[in-house]
């Protein structure tokens, strides 16, 4: 079983919207959870490997093959994410106006 995450994007960015952390497991997870956001807002290039992004768990301490798959919450348009082989999961907020915001349409704005 998987973990869930409630993630403001806010809370890894610098003052310039540039990742806070400069290495380490902090810098990880958060280019972990900008590259859903990119993922989730442009839907057109989930399809393309270059675009996908694995599952960061390592249950039994081997790297889970799972893809993530993303999609909005239709009341408030956080990002909601799982991995449909462990079921690790979560919700980003915040996201809107981000780098990693690839989004042309306004509904999520």
């Amino acid at each position: 079983m998987g973990d869930t995450w409630y993630t403001n994007l806010n809370v890894f960015l610098d003052e310039n919207g540039e990742i806070a952390a400069p290495k380490g497991p902090a810098r990880k997870l958060a280019e972990h959870i900008t590259a859903i956001v990119a993922m989730a807002t442009r839907p057109e290039i989930i399809t393309s490997q270059e675009y996908q992004v694995r599952c960061r768990r390592r249950p039994g301490r081997k790297p889970c093959p799972g893809i993530i798959e993303a999609d909005f919450d239709p009341e408030d348009y956080r990002i909601m994410w799982r991995c449909p082989v462990c079921d690790d999961c979560g919700y980003i907020s915040n996201w809107q106006g981000s780098m990693w915001d690839l989004s042309e349409a306004d509904v999520f704005h």
